[in-house]
């Protein structure tokens, strides 16, 4: 038989005898694999067929263990898919617990049906795993919106503010209106869309992780560029977190326009006092209103120790978080009415 004929139909103990190891594998390329398959190669005498059963049965193994996993993954759009929705947005952003450049939000809508291998929540992957896989993104979605909120902005807001408006800027990119969103963590964007929360979400649903993956490979590429405009800071390395080069650079050179003067390492740099930093970020984190009454409590005691003008700056961002939270109970309007004023 030569190399490039077909194996004989079916395959038996004795057929296979005839195959060199080269044929045996050009055969499996071929034909596929089956279970049948692999008992009859991993029983055969030569060492390299049976390694080849065992090779094959473990990527066939590692096959259905992706598949289930995507599986799990579209859970959540195959729910709202069944019910006839077929615009479902995964929406998740990058870089918040940056010191420098824009925070940036993706909204990817994929097709039912769609089969992205490998994907997963951004973090878990590679940076070149992430390029590739963001390419077949842009080529296998149905549409993909991307938003960002600039450092300058962050600073007269705050970080959450900035992620949200994100969020809502990437929907806003979506050429047709979604049906539904789903939005990764436990704060949903307010966009005029239908949305649901999904805490760990860029873990739990594909088009969340395939939106995680599109923002943090546009952000990537954005801070890589900015090591032109800004050289010295290094940011085509750490695109912008506070790596060790990043804040030996700012101490050395201070902070430049992509920075957040209001983030801590930077603030510090400018003559921001502990005690306003310690306060901004108490006011940042609070998520209920009970929590901020007691900030509120924790700055009218303090206020002697904070720089001049910082008093104001924390009045701006308690005034934010409680219109964001609802407002604050009785214990605590003495203080919220003081830095209220």
């Amino acid at each position: 038989m030569s190399t490039g004929d077909p194996a004989p139909q079916p395959l038996t103990p004795e057929t296979l005898q005839a195959l060199s190891i080269s044929q045996v594998r050009q055969w499996v390329e071929r034909q596929g694999m089956d279970l049948a398959l692999w008992a009859l190669l991993e029983q055969d005498p030569r060492l390299g067929v049976r390694q080849l059963g065992v090779r094959c049965r473990r990527a066939w193994q590692r096959q259905q263990a992706e598949e289930a996993r995507l599986n799990r993954f579209l859970e959540l759009e195959q729910r709202w898919w069944g019910r006839g929705a077929q615009q479902v947005a995964g929406v998740d952003e990058v870089g918040r617990g940056c010191l420098a450049g824009p925070v940036v939000a993706a909204a990817v809508v994929l097709r039912p049906g769609t089969w992205l291998p490998g994907l997963d929540d951004s973090k878990k992957l590679p940076p070149e795993k992430r390029e590739l896989l963001a390419a077949e993104i842009l080529a296998a979605a149905q549409a993909v919106g991307v938003g960002q909120v600039e450092a300058g902005e962050i600073d007269q807001t705050d970080i959450l503010q900035a992620s949200l408006k994100a969020m809502r800027l990437a929907l806003t990119q979506l050429p047709q209106a979604p049906q539904q969103v789903l939005v990764d963590g436990n704060r949903r964007p307010g966009s005029p869309f239908p949305e649901t929360a999904v805490v760990g979400g860029d873990s739990r649903s594909l088009s969340i992780a395939a939106a995680s993956v599109v923002a943090k490979v546009h952000r990537d590429r954005l801070m890589a560029a900015c090591e032109q405009q800004y050289p010295g800071y290094g940011f085509a390395a750490h695109k912008g977190y506070g790596s060790p080069q990043h804040l030996e650079a700012l101490q050395s050179q201070g902070p430049c326009p992509l920075h957040r003067l209001s983030f801590a390492p930077v603030a510090r740099l400018r003559g921001a006092s502990d005690s306003f930093l310690v306060f901004k970020e108490g006011i940042e984190s609070c998520l209920q209103p009970a929590e901020l009454e007691r900030i509120a409590h924790h700055i009218r005691e303090g206020m002697v120790h904070l720089g001049p003008g910082e008093l104001k700056q924390l009045r701006d961002l308690y005034r934010r978080r409680r219109r964001l939270l609802g407002g604050c109970g009785p214990r605590g309007e003495a203080e919220a009415a003081y830095l209220s004023a």
